[in-house]
């Protein structure tokens, strides 16, 4: 009779932790459902992010003194340069999302 009760109490045990673990094995599956496109812009945005961190962080260095006027020109024009080509990329690739979207809406609209 325990042994019944054991047994069932283990499966019972099983049914619930499947059904409370489910959503999130479900949601570790939506990441390789990501649009390779979403993922893209979510990285550029990402590094944008971390550029404009590192130029705010170079004009406090430079202002509390820890770099001198060259160091500091030539550091802010190189971290200048690397914004500026993710911007772009972020504008760039924001305008082709737009088509893509009007793409699939055209097809969506047409079924």
């Amino acid at each position: 009779m325990f042994s019944y009760l054991l047994l069932w109490s283990v499966i019972l045990g099983i049914v619930v932790l499947v059904y409370i673990a489910y959503p999130l094995f479900q949601s570790m599956g939506s990441f390789t459902d990501i649009d390779p496109a979403e993922a893209r812009m979510q990285t550029l945005a990402l590094e944008r992010e971390q550029s404009y961190s590192a130029l705010a962080d170079l004009d406090e260095d430079y202002e509390t003194g820890k770099l001198s006027d060259a160091d500091y020109k030539e550091l802010r024009a190189a971290l200048l340069q690397e914004t500026a080509r993710i911007v772009s990329q972020l504008e760039a690739n924001a305008k082709t999302d737009v088509e893509a979207e009007i793409e699939k809406f055209k097809q969506q609209k047409n079924k």
